[in-house]
């Protein structure tokens, strides 16, 4: 149990980055997406525009993405427990991965109306799609707004930023696809925005799935190199190897490490040193804080082989 305290004692430092300021807006995001989500809905049945129902599940994803993250937040708060050694990360990534395979069903029922309705193409209301689009354009951008300057330091926010800013040029998209079907009265331009938003959505689900599924699978993270990362720690004074070595991801942007190290015949103290300076590598360089690193000595052992520098 004491082994689950120490773990979540270094997560503490991470998460005192998140400032209430951070929560407020995404809590703001989370809420104006879900007015907009439910606007488009309602304007895409009156009006009879699949582009704006589509662009109401891309807004949706938006809405899952910022309560994702805000939910993820709220997880690795919690402290581990005796069963749970490794506390809760992993639970934002695990309610990714289940939003990204209902948004892959959405978007299969996307395109089956969106080929339906292009052999078949049916009056739009495009001035009610303007109007409906570029109020959802506008409040995306002032989401954007209000947690752009949040966003340094923080990945999952720039990633909720960057969702949402491909979001808005959706709606502008919608806004175009309004502007044609009021200028030539052509309405294919419906269905094939809502095709195009489809391959968005569709897109983005894939890249969710795909990640989640190495995290789950213990891949190494895409965002180290470990050769890099190998490399560097031999360039630290007092190592001469390093082998075992083991990278994954514990939850966003929360990486661990597992390695032995190779030393000389040195004292204990000179051990810690070498610790030390690998530890404080790992956390400034990679941002690895979770790291456990066994210490070998190459001179002792059966015919030169490895052992622990403690035994």
């Amino acid at each position: 149990m004491s082994g689950a305290r120490h773990y979540h004692g270094d997560r503490g430092s991470r998460d005192s980055g998140h400032s209430h300021g951070i929560r407020r807006g995404l809590a703001a995001g989370i809420g104006l997406n879900l007015v907009i989500v439910v606007a488009e809905v309602a304007a895409g049945l009156v009006s009879g525009s699949l582009g704006l129902l589509s662009d109401a599940v891309h807004n949706f994803t938006d809405m899952a993405a910022l309560g994702i993250t805000w939910f993820a937040i709220e997880q690795a708060k919690k402290p581990a427990t005796a069963e749970k050694t490794f506390g809760f990360h992993r639970t934002g990534i695990l309610t990714a991965l289940i939003n990204a395979l209902a948004m892959v069903a959405v978007t299969l029922w996307i395109f089956y109306e969106a080929w339906h309705r292009f052999l078949d193409p049916q009056p739009v209301a495009g001035a009610l799609v303007i109007i409906t689009a570029t109020l959802a354009l506008c409040a995306n951008l002032v989401i954007v707004g209000a947690l752009r300057g949040k966003a340094h330091g923080d990945i999952n926010i720039r990633s909720a930023v960057l969702h949402l800013l491909g979001d808005a040029a959706a709606s502008a998209a919608v806004v175009v696809a309004g502007i044609v079907i009021i200028a030539t009265e052509w309405y294919p331009i419906d269905p094939l925005i809502s095709a195009l938003l489809g391959l968005a959505i569709l897109r983005g689900a894939w890249q969710i799935i795909r990640e989640t599924l190495e995290i789950f699978l213990e891949s190494s993270p895409r965002a180290i190199d470990v050769d890099r990362l190998v490399a560097e720690m031999k360039q630290e004074d007092g190592v001469l190897d390093i082998h075992d070595m083991h990278v994954w991801t514990l939850g966003s942007e929360l990486y661990a490490l597992s390695c032995h190290v190779v030393v000389d015949d040195v004292k204990v103290s000179e051990g810690g040193r070498i610790l030390t300076d690998l530890r404080e590598k790992l956390a400034s360089d990679f941002g690895i804080v979770h790291s456990t690193l066994e210490l070998e000595s190459i001179h002792c052992g059966i015919d030169g082989k490895y052992c622990d520098i403690n035994h």
